[in-house]
């Protein structure tokens, strides 16, 4: 059985192939020049207007000129003809091959009045070209040698952004296929820095999607990723009839102008999800302007829209985009944050860049666009939007360092919050003569708010018979804050169970203890239980407690820490043998069902009162299982045993 060969044989393999290729489009580079006829853009004349007499040989009645500025413009059908004389070579082949440069929406062509091809039906959604990118034709059509080419078309209805397009050239038919691929070689070649730098503005907005997919909490990530996206597809439109990958235009159009005109839209969103602040009036005014200029852009078969946006479309996407940017830049450099005055500056470049761009489509002066450099065409704004990126990034990686840093010390305070926590809920419930105590506590984040003390006190009457203080309670809040509020009530409740005398004192003693010295508040119910079974108790706006399930009314009083000025008061009652005292945290009744939003309540905690302390705090997690646990559950029961008389001997 053969083996899979290796990666590294894998690659050399592809290497191998892809040298091969570059080698073949260079040679063809070489030999296309043989035997070839190219037409240069200057020998063209223009009728702006349709006008079917052009088609002829003889342009009778068919005013043209020279390529004027807007030839382009509106969304009627233009003309374009060139008259040349073929050489001696091509004359002798017996079909040509036309490389057809422009990429029209809708277009006819004419060879002496002949046609010879064009899109398969004329309309801005119908339209679509050959995807070999060229025409042929019989010689015999210009038996003296005298060659009339006339073009029927509408406007391309994207501006294109480069200064280097294909040219028109005429070969033998069965050599136009290597010209068109070196003549596409030779076009990305030139144009490589170009698709280079989108290609990298594409990679960044796949980087920050995938970052947002991994944490949807930032949206900053989805923003930038979508922007950058939509700067990315644009370039995908623009190479595909280039290497004529055939797009029909339903998709083409509506790519487009979502792309061109809902990049501000993305990109005020980006800064403001990334300071964390809602956007301002004027900004989603600018964002509106944005939704409109799409809708408008998207109804191109209406004639009467269509006469507006295919003239002015990409300026007025360019100007909403300025303006977006200019709105932005005090919000940018006025920012506290590093990362915002980088990204002022970045912005500023590209405000600069397209502010030349809509001089340059208005027909103002301003410096170039394109700059040719050692063979390359280099654009200044695929430079920039590239450089915006770059500076994205590495803005993104500080933003990225510094919540990293921020969940550090979160962490850190989770550690502290959960060391305290130990002294929260004890781990092991102290021995306590005569009495039978359980514990059950399910608390609904990592650290909660409720606690419980179980604190053995000596008592003056008997000493080897001690009674106890049961406290459980519940702190406002979560986290850190809530845990430094228990602490200080622990401790409190551990130094004043030496010599308070009752429940009321005690509580009296941790509410004074908490005003001034805690932002937060605490329910608590005390108890005192003494040998004899009598209970004492104490409520501070807590759950009553339940005595074999009854609950006992206890006088409705204020939570601890809300003010100094009140007394607690005390209820006693009797606790038998084999008899059980239930205490609950409000965690209990407020679980709510996830599909009725009903509450556990107080009804369905007094009956299941009797229960284990693990039973009734899984019946309150499992009543409200689907919806997220909204409070800890804290369930402590208590019942008397007998105790083993002593025998003498």
């Amino acid at each position: 059985m053969q083996g899979k060969p290796s990666p590294s044989l894998a690659a050399t393999r592809v290497l191998l192939c892809v040298a091969a290729l570059l080698f073949a489009l260079a040679a063809a580079a070489r030999a296309q020049e043989a035997g070839t006829l190219r037409i240069a853009p200057g020998q063209w004349m223009f009728h702006t207007g349709d006008d079917p007499r052009c088609a002829a040989v003889n342009d009778a009645g068919c005013a043209v000129q020279p390529a004027p500025r807007d030839v382009y413009g509106g969304n009627l059908y233009y003309w374009k003809r060139v008259e040349i004389t073929l050489p001696d070579e091509l004359r002798k082949t017996s079909q040509l091959g036309l490389l057809a440069a422009d990429k029209m929406l809708s277009y006819e062509v004419y060879v002496n009045g002949q046609y010879i091809g064009g899109t398969p039906k004329a309309g801005y959604f119908h339209s679509g070209a050959d995807p070999r990118g060229y025409l042929t034709f019989p010689t015999s059509l210009a038996p003296d040698g005298r060659l009339v080419i006339a073009i029927r078309a509408l406007p391309q209805w994207r501006a294109r952004s480069l200064n280097t397009p294909l040219p028109y050239v005429l070969a033998p038919a069965d050599r136009i296929q290597t010209v068109v691929d070196a003549e596409t070689f030779r076009y990305l070649r030139l144009n490589a820095t170009h698709f280079f730098c989108f290609a990298a503005v594409g990679f960044a907005g796949f980087v920050f999607l995938l970052l947002y997919s991994v944490n949807r909490h930032l949206w900053e990530n989805l923003w930038l990723g979508a922007s950058f996206a939509a700067v990315a597809s644009l370039r995908i439109i623009e190479l595909a009839p280039i290497v004529h990958l055939w797009m029909p235009t339903w998709v083409e159009i509506p790519m487009y102008e979502f792309a061109n005109c809902l990049t501000p839209l993305f990109l005020i969103e980006f800064v403001y999800a990334f300071l964390k602040r809602r956007v301002p009036w004027y900004l989603r005014l600018v964002e509106l302007l944005a939704l409109v200029d799409t809708y408008f852009a998207l109804r191109l078969p209406l004639p009467s829209i269509l006469d507006w946006v295919g003239i002015h479309g990409t300026p007025v996407a360019i100007l909403i985009a300025t303006l977006t940017q200019l709105l932005m830049l005090p919000t940018c450099f006025r920012s506290k944050l590093p990362e915002m005055r980088w990204i002022g500056a970045s912005v500023l470049f590209i405000t600069v860049e397209n502010a030349a761009r809509m001089a340059t489509q208005l027909g103002l002066p301003t410096f170039k666009q394109d700059v040719l450099w050692h063979g390359y065409d280099i654009d200044i704004r695929g430079v920039s939007y590239m450089l915006f990126a770059i500076v994205m990034l590495v803005a993104m990686t500080f933003r990225l360092r510094r919540i990293q840093n921020r969940n550090r010390a979160i962490e850190q305070e989770m550690a502290a919050a959960r060391s305290i926590q130990q002294i929260l809920i004890p781990n092991q419930l102290p021995s306590i003569p005569g009495l039978s105590i359980e514990s059950a506590y399910l608390p609904a984040q990592e650290v909660g708010g409720d606690f419980f003390q179980i604190l053995q006190i000596a008592n003056s009457a008997d000493a080897e018979k001690p009674s106890a203080f049961i406290v459980l309670g519940d702190v406002s809040g979560k986290g850190l804050k809530a845990a430094m509020t228990v602490s200080m009530i622990v401790g409190t409740l551990r130094t004043s169970a030496r010599h308070c005398s009752g429940p009321a004192e005690l509580l009296d003693e941790v509410n004074r203890s908490m005003v001034g010295h805690s932002d937060g508040f605490a329910t608590c119910l005390a108890l005192m239980i003494e040998p004899s079974g009598k209970i004492k108790a104490a409520n501070a706006g807590h759950p009553n407690p339940y005595v074999n399930g009854i609950e006992i009314q206890t006088e409705a009083n204020l939570p601890l820490g809300v003010t100094a000025d009140i007394h607690y008061s005390e209820i006693a009652v009797q606790l038998n043998e084999s008899q059980l005292c239930t205490l609950v945290t409000d965690g209990v009744v407020e679980a709510t069902s996830s599909t009725t939003r009903e509450l556990f309540g107080f009804d369905r905690t007094q009956s299941i009162s009797t229960q284990p302390a693990n039973s009734i705090a899984e019946a309150a997690r499992t009543f409200g299982l689907g919806a997220p646990q909204a409070d800890d559950i804290t369930v402590l029961t208590i019942a008397r045993i007998p105790q083993p008389q002593p025998t003498f001997a």
